[in-house]
């Protein structure tokens, strides 16, 4: 008489399957399960081939070289008080364009949407078109602190070799484009203030110099009405003595210009009132006019001024980078693998429970 025990154990032993009945089941089954297989493969090689292709550059780019852009530097002089132009800053006006949203729409509307067989319809399927391949067909990725190279990588993606290498460089060109717009405009409004600044200066110098020679004008013509008042004709100075720093004095105060005499007065008054020039009196006039002059002439060649320089070269791929033909066929094989494996396990249980329902129907006939 077997125990309860023992009944447990058989009835554990019944419901547990064997590696030798897997191997079985998988014997009997062989075709359906290949057949899986094949068909899951043979659709993913055919998938592989009907993706469309995608080819892919990344270039690395770097401050300018000095041969890029050293001719703006040749009217700098110390004269026009300006800086000289560095290769850091020409990069930083290509970093702040290369990293804006506005370099995308514009490589977005100049670029890829020409390229295109059918074109958007409106502006609603323009603005998707964008939001689903902006991201994608152009990936700037800043360099990454204390790892690898410390430059911009661009990474293009287009659907031919050749397209690929054109993209790159068009884009590259359309940030550089707006790097060099910024740049000439932040120039010109720094030497047009400088200028304006200057004239400014100058303006003000000649007001104060000629309200000063109408003042002096008004101090001599008085001394020279004293001096006709008292017969004044001569210069009053004691002959044979040299005249004392204080007995000068006056002359130069006003207090007794009239001792110069009328024909001294007179003639500085004439030569006063007839002046058409003041810069010849004005302190530091040459030096302000000549830094006008310097600023004036500065000529800004925006396309003569690169704005970046390429890491290495440019080259076109030797091969897609999408689809992946050999992983496609493989995720393929797998997955028509398992459904097979799927299908016949099902396919058992289901054959065993209808064999469960037919002996037990047939027991019951019997009871």
């Amino acid at each position: 008489m077997q125990t309860l025990s023992e009944n447990r154990i058989r009835e554990y032993d019944d419901d547990e399957i064997s590696l030798w009945e897997i191997y079985e089941i998988l014997r009997e089954n062989w075709k359906a399960l290949t057949g899986f297989i094949f068909v899951s493969g043979m659709l993913a090689l055919v998938l592989a081939y009907v993706l469309p292709k995608k080819y892919e550059v990344s270039v690395y780019v770097q401050d300018p070289l000095p041969v890029q852009y050293m001719d703006v530097n040749t009217s700098r002089t110390a004269l026009s008080g300006l800086d000289w132009v560095t290769g850091k800053d020409l990069y930083g006006y290509f970093v702040d364009s290369l990293t804006s949203d506005a370099a995308r729409q514009r490589f977005f509307e100049k670029i890829y949407l020409p390229s295109l067989d059918e074109q958007p319809k409106d502006e609603a399927e323009r603005n998707a078109l964008y939001a689903t391949v902006s991201k994608k067909l152009v990936v700037v990725n800043e360099p990454k602190s204390n790892k690898g190279r410390q430059h911009y990588n661009i990474v293009v993606q287009a659907p031919t070799d050749q397209a690929v290498v054109e993209w790159t460089k068009g884009f590259l060109d359309l940030v550089q484009d707006e790097a060099r717009q910024k740049w000439v405009e932040g120039e010109k409004k720094t030497i047009a203030v400088k200028i304006e600044n200057l004239e400014k200066n100058l303006a003000e110098k000649y007001e104060l110099t000629k309200k000063l020679r109408l003042d002096r004008e008004v101090r001599l013509e008085e001394a020279f009405k004293v001096a006709q008042a008292v017969d004044q004709e001569l210069p009053q100075v004691t002959v044979g003595q040299l005249p004392k720093q204080e007995s000068i004095t006056p002359f130069a105060d006003g207090s007794a210009l009239y001792a110069r005499g009328t024909k001294s007065l007179g003639a500085e008054i004439d030569v006063l009132s007839n002046r058409k020039d003041e810069s010849a009196f004005i302190e530091g006039i040459r030096e302000l006019q000549g830094k006008v002059k310097a600023l004036k002439e500065q000529e800004l060649h925006p396309e003569s001024v690169g704005m970046y320089r390429i890491d290495g070269q440019l080259l076109r791929p030797a091969k897609p980078v999408s689809p992946k033909k050999l992983l496609i066929l493989a995720v393929g094989l797998l997955l028509g693998g398992f459904a097979g494996l799927l299908f016949v396990f099902v396919r058992r249980g289901a054959i065993m429970r209808r064999a469960e329902q037919e002996a037990l129907q047939a027991q019951q006939a019997q009871a």
